[in-house]
């Protein structure tokens, strides 16, 4: 790595910021040509979900403390199916030092603020390297390198919305979360910062420095849920919508035909019936043995 990489990443964890310097660290990662978007679809925010996103935006829970709402946010990440993970800086992975990791849940989201903590400490670190609850992230391949050299941290359980996104849109190219929200949701850019982020770039987003202020915290946060539902969008809306629209098919089988007789007969157990729906792409044996 040459000298002017060096100082960038020294720049970056040491708080400074530089709008060249942004740019060069940018362009730094770029593997590929600017990215276009393909087959991804636009679905903006359904009155019900913008409604439940304000409603968790006003109970961000900032933990500083092994206190009782560290324990009970334990307690609420060990039932999830799935959650959702940012950690800030991340951006250079293992260059960087842990300032915080927000956690979205189903319920709620938290800030563990590391800094304060010190320490990933065990109960959460298991939580981390099992395989369950799921783990949603972007740019998966940084976090994990932070945590794996900075806090002897194996994560496993992984969902990765930036390779969804890739397979969704049939394209490798870079995006960040921002954009990929504010695309997929078609939210303007304008509100997924905050006023401490001064630059586009994700490598800006140091949030080192306390007090962390109010819009930071919503920040990290709506990023966290948007995050969660990101996956959700990607996988549902795009990468299984053929998936989806087979089990459609199938459903509506037998529901249309009024001969009872031959419904009957139909729904025999080694019947076969509306198997045809399902597409041969798929390489799904429908041989009855």
């Amino acid at each position: 790595m040459n000298n002017k990489i060096n100082d960038i990443i020294q720049n970056f964890v040491n708080g400074k910021r530089n709008n060249s310097d942004d740019d060069v660290s940018v362009e730094s990662f770029k593997t590929a040509k600017e990215w276009k978007w393909k087959t991804t679809k636009c679905v903006p925010l359904l009155p019900n979900e913008l409604q439940s996103l304000d409603k968790k935006l006003k109970r961000i829970i900032f933990i500083q403390q092994t206190d009782q709402s560290y324990h009970l946010a334990l307690d609420d990440i060990r039932d999830q199916a799935e959650i959702s993970i940012l950690v800030e800086p991340s951006f250079y992975g293992r260059h960087c030092s842990t300032s915080v990791i927000v956690i979205a849940t189903a319920n709620n989201t938290y800030v563990f603020d590391m800094k304060a903590l010190g320490s990933i400490f065990k109960p959460l670190a298991s939580l981390l390297q099992s395989e369950y609850p799921r783990k949603i992230m972007h740019y998966s391949h940084r976090i994990c390198d932070l945590l794996f050299h900075k806090h002897n941290l194996q994560i496993n359980g992984i969902c990765d919305t930036f390779v969804a996104l890739c397979v969704a849109r049939q394209d490798r190219t870079n995006c960040t979360l921002r954009d990929a929200i504010s695309h997929t949701f078609n939210i303007p850019l304008s509100e997924l910062t905050c006023d401490e982020i001064d630059g586009p770039s994700e490598s800006s987003r140091n949030f080192t420095a306390r007090p962390l202020s109010r819009g930071q915290l919503q920040y990290l946060g709506k990023l966290a849920i948007l995050q969660q539902k990101l996956h959700d969008r990607l996988i549902y809306g795009n990468i299984n919508l053929e998936l989806q629209q087979m089990s459609q098919k199938f459903s509506d089988e037998f529901k249309e035909n009024k001969n009872v007789d031959q419904v009957a007969l139909n729904m025999n157990p080694g019947s076969n019936s509306g198997f045809n729906t399902i597409e041969q792409f798929f390489k799904i044996s429908t041989k009855i043995d």
